[in-house]
């Protein structure tokens, strides 16, 4: 079960679960830490900051044998702070599509939910979404 409050780091307010933004300070409510798990492999990345995949990254961090369906650029990872999410952008160029949740993702991006998928051509190259707080 989600907690009702989170603790503004920057001035220890409490605030409600649904608040983006501390109600003092208006510190983003974010969390720091994104792991994606590779579905065929297991093996997984940790990211703190904004990322861009593509062929190489799932061929060999991923060692995902589908990586060939993966453009050389096919998407990217973003803190957006404006918007205070995670969010999955797909990058231009790419033949197939990038998808979130099974459904192609349009060039504003998508806001990534904890347990999310992210995918090419909705079922290759599929990534799950976890977040760390710290």
């Amino acid at each position: 079960m989600a907690p009702a409050t989170w603790t503004c780091p920057q001035d220890g307010t409490e605030n409600p679960a649904a608040e983006r933004r501390c109600l003092v300070c208006r510190h983003p409510n974010l969390p720091r830490v994104v792991v994606l798990r590779a579905a065929a492999t297991g093996k997984e990345a940790v990211l703190t900051e904004s990322v861009k995949f593509g062929r190489a990254v799932f061929a060999h961090r991923f060692a995902d044998p589908d990586a060939v369906f993966a453009a050389e650029l096919q998407f990217e990872i973003v803190r957006d702070e404006a918007r205070v999410a995670w969010v999955v952008r797909p990058l231009p160029g790419a033949v197939n599509p990038t998808c979130y949740n099974g459904t192609p993702i349009g060039p504003a991006g998508v806001e990534l939910a904890d347990g999310g998928v992210i995918s090419v051509s909705r079922s290759k190259l599929r990534l799950q979404v976890r977040f760390k707080k710290n």
